[in-house]
């Protein structure tokens, strides 16, 4: 198990010099490529959880983007789809459209009407 994350660690590219950064997103990729496959998709927002997290991270850095992934996965649930017209931008492709930009903890929430592949401004 070390080897695989040491080899994922090394794999990174050469880039990205921030160490949260790289184990943060090493460890969504070992993730991505180890555990989702034998899961299926089960996630039930658009992105999925682990693409959230990346993109979290990589828009809002290891703080803040770890603490917006660890929020996503804690409304990640069966009862998430009560509130998809309250609190979500709808549904895309039997998912809950959720994406980072709706989500930072100090921003305002911008909701977006994105029902079968309409981007209307409610």
């Amino acid at each position: 198990m070390n080897s695989i994350l040491i080899l994922l660690l090394l794999a990174q590219p050469q880039k990205e010099t921030n160490p949260l950064k790289i184990v943060f997103n090493s460890s969504i990729t070992l993730y991505q490529k180890i555990i989702s496959p034998s899961q299926g998709d089960v996630c039930n927002f658009s992105p999925s959880c682990s693409h959230f997290g990346k993109q979290a991270i990589e828009k809002h850095g290891p703080l803040w983007g770890s603490l917006m992934a660890a929020d996503r996965f804690m409304r990640c649930n069966p009862w998430a789809y009560q509130h998809f017209d309250t609190y979500y931008s709808g549904i895309k492709n039997q998912k809950i459209c959720d994406p980072v930009q709706n989500n930072f903890i100090f921003g305002k929430i911008r909701k977006k009407e994105i029902t079968n592949g309409s981007n209307d401004t409610k």
